[in-house]
């Protein structure tokens, strides 16, 4: 078990690249972290200090408060499953789960006990005879897995384990690798760039981009409250909708506009937005699909705004409206089937206490 310190990690390559700059978390015992972001954002590199395998060029690592900039990967106690399982394909699954055991001396009776009380836990001890060829992708992560999980190591280390998967075997290996948090009681720091991976696994989300921290809080938190525009874009599916917008009074009350529609806001939202200066400047409001609807009537809460539908997709038990009006593109996510065409006119309920509200120069979120 093991809590770690990342304190001003920076990663610089040869050229003066900056991969990662002035890294700062605490990450708990027992936590499961989740490190999200786009593609080249540095969140593997970040995986790959803690391991050792990548040398930290500024900054301290400490697990369970023992600095280990200096410290070799096999003296960290830490266990890396990767993307593309690094099995030993001359080797059965046994040994694999079991090489790493024996490079330490262990004795051969706790070897034996230790393999094949992992792959009871991970539904593959039928499998010990075979090799990595004889076995399907979701079979060899569970042996990437066992490997780690023999060692019993004070924080497991997983590098998008579940990218090589096809969709539904990825959420039956999510669920099973929620279960062997629970039971196995470690840290486990978890790299995607799967936004759904990351609300369902993780107790916190790390969001990164450019090498930088974006945002760290519980998935729920981080949906509901983005700090920026980015992090509201990147979490959530559909992402959640821009439109480029005006705060202005209207019959004295504060009002959004954009495309000659109006948006007239809740009065803790305006007064927030008065004192921070922002009545006459142009804002970005962005609002999730979900939070828009057809309406038979409208709540105390919703406006009524007019959009052109440019296309509609069945989802199966939900459909998504894709809408424009001049330069301004939403998409919205309702329930059951919508018979709308191509170039109809139709009015949606837009929800106004879900709506954020961005600083257009920081990006930053206003409320």
């Amino acid at each position: 078990m093991a809590n770690l310190s990342l304190r001003h990690i920076c990663k610089t390559y040869s050229g003066n690249i900056d991969t990662i700059k002035d890294f700062n978390l605490e990450i708990k015992d027992k936590e499961f972290i989740v490190f999200v972001g786009p593609s080249g954002c540095g969140k593997s590199t970040v995986l790959r200090m803690i391991a050792g395998l990548e040398e930290i060029t500024g900054g301290e690592l400490y697990i369970e408060n023992q600095l280990v900039n200096e410290v070799t990967p096999k003296d960290r106690d830490i266990a890396m499953v990767f993307q593309n399982y690094a099995l030993y394909p001359h080797m059965t699954v046994y040994d694999n789960m079991a090489f790493g055991l024996k490079m330490r001396k262990v004795q051969k009776s706790q070897i034996d006990e230790k393999v094949k009380s992992a792959a009871k836990t991970l539904d593959i001890y039928d499998l010990l005879k075979r090799k990595p060829k004889e076995l399907s992708g979701g079979q060899r992560q569970r042996v990437a897995m066992g490997r780690a999980i023999v060692r019993n190591p004070k924080v497991f280390l997983m590098d998008e384990p579940l990218s090589n998967l096809d969709a539904k075997l990825r959420v039956q290996m999510r669920t099973e690798i929620s279960k062997l948090h629970k039971k196995l009681q470690t840290t486990f720091i978890y790299v995607t760039h799967d936004q759904t991976e990351a609300m369902t696994l993780g107790t916190r989300i790390v969001v990164i981009k450019d090498g930088i921290i974006q945002q760290v809080d519980t998935p729920q938190e981080i949906y509901n409250h983005p700090k920026n525009v980015f992090v509201a874009g990147f979490i959530g599916s559909p992402q959640m909708n821009f439109i480029n917008s005006k705060l202005e009074h209207v019959n004295g009350k504060l009002a959004v506009l954009f495309e000659g529609e109006q948006i007239i806001l809740q009065d803790d939202m305006s007064n927030v937005l008065e004192k921070k200066g922002y009545v006459g400047k142009n804002i970005i409001i962005g609002i999730r699909p979900e939070n828009i609807r057809i309406p038979e009537e409208i709540t105390r809460n919703e406006c009524l705004v007019e959009f052109n539908v440019d296309l509609t997709e069945l989802m199966g038990a939900e459909s998504y409206i894709y809408l424009s009006k001049g330069e301004s593109n939403i998409i919205a996510r309702v329930e059951g089937i919508v018979d709308f065409k191509s170039g109809d006119k139709v009015k949606l309920a837009l929800d106004s206490s879900k709506i954020h509200i961005f600083d257009v120069d920081t990006q930053l979120t206003v409320l």
